[in-house]
């Protein structure tokens, strides 16, 4: 047992450790921590691809019990539904990516999973409240736009500038209603996406470890141009809930064209051997300005019919895209 505890545990308990504090950061910084939390499956799909298995379930499950035991002691309304979100998403990062699978299968699979995890617990709550899904989920996101606007308040803001910015979040809440299943999947692909870039990054360093299929080379399956298609048609055609059917199928696969677009940028770059700043600032900006976001989603589509990588012709070395 005292060969096994360094070898499995201590690591474990510092990978669940900093998944807790990263669970944790939102409430403590209500604005920045809303997107710092999101690296809440890091550390845990870490422990997996660094150290195995053994580690990672171990991390899981020390985490698991931490977090769930603090969100019932001190923990903001809603926390628990976060917590099994992360814990799900950590898991199926982990066991699915010391399994080899290509990281397409790995991302969307997690992605999957947390989704499914979200609309259980919420199936869950509204049986336990008494309630439909709907009005649960609208009044946690109601709760949580709330928080938002105190937070704010307690900048010491213009009465105009924080009225201001009550009335613009009070619209894009109406919307986010609107689109959430949409919101939800884009999410969930965005921050599993992320995690596992880490993850790999982080843990070549860590331990020698096989470098894995080639992330620049990823290409959106081309028959779901269809529902791509699919949702134009009933933006553009339809009213009412056929119109935001339609806004819910275009966002989810505007993030799988960014991918492919992003990748075919990260393509290029490596195969021009552009310096690693240049790189730096290409990303950066893709984060910081959704327009190039939008034309790296363009991008993707077109590549499905152009072959902008030449695929048939070069493959570069592993990408960290």
């Amino acid at each position: 047992m005292s060969r096994a505890l360094p070898g499995e545990w201590l690591p474990a308990a510092a990978a669940a450790s900093v998944a807790l504090v990263l669970f944790t950061v939102p409430w403590m910084l209500p604005l920045a921590g809303s997107v710092i939390t999101f690296a809440s499956p890091l550390p845990l799909a870490l422990a997996y691809l660094a150290r195995g298995k053994g580690t990672g379930r171990k991390a899981l499950i020390l985490a698991a019990v931490a977090a769930l035991a603090l969100s019932m002691a001190a923990g903001p309304p809603g926390g628990s539904y976060y917590l099994v979100y992360f814990l799900v998403m950590a898991a199926a990062l982990g066991e699915l990516g010391v399994m080899g699978l290509s990281p397409s299968w790995v991302v969307g699979s997690a992605a999957a999973a947390a989704m499914a995890a979200s609309v259980l617990v919420l199936l869950a709550g509204s049986l336990a409240y008494e309630v439909g899904p709907w009005t649960l989920w609208k009044t946690q996101w109601q709760g949580e736009m709330a928080a938002m606007v105190q937070a704010y308040r307690t900048m010491d803001l213009e009465p105009e500038t924080l009225r201001q910015l009550e009335e613009g979040l009070a619209a894009v809440g109406r919307i986010v209603l609107r689109l959430a299943p949409g919101i939800l999947a884009a999410v969930s692909l965005v921050v599993a996406w992320l995690n596992f870039l880490a993850a790999r990054r982080i843990g070549r360093r860590l331990s020698p470890q096989a470098d894995g299929a080639p992330l620049n080379l990823y290409r959106t399956p081309e028959r779901l141009v269809w529902l791509l298609i699919a949702g134009g048609g009933f933006m553009a055609l339809g009213e009412g809930w056929l119109f935001w059917l339609g806004a819910n199928l275009v966002l989810v696969m505007g993030v799988l064209y960014f991918f492919q677009g992003l990748a075919v940028v990260d393509f290029w770059l490596r195969r021009k051997n552009a310096p690693i700043l240049l790189r730096t600032a290409v990303y950066l900006t893709v984060a910081l300005e959704i327009y190039v976001a939008g034309l790296l989603a363009a991008t993707g589509l077109f590549d499905m019919w152009l072959n902008l990588r030449r695929l048939g012709q070069a493959k570069p070395s592993g990408s960290e895209e």
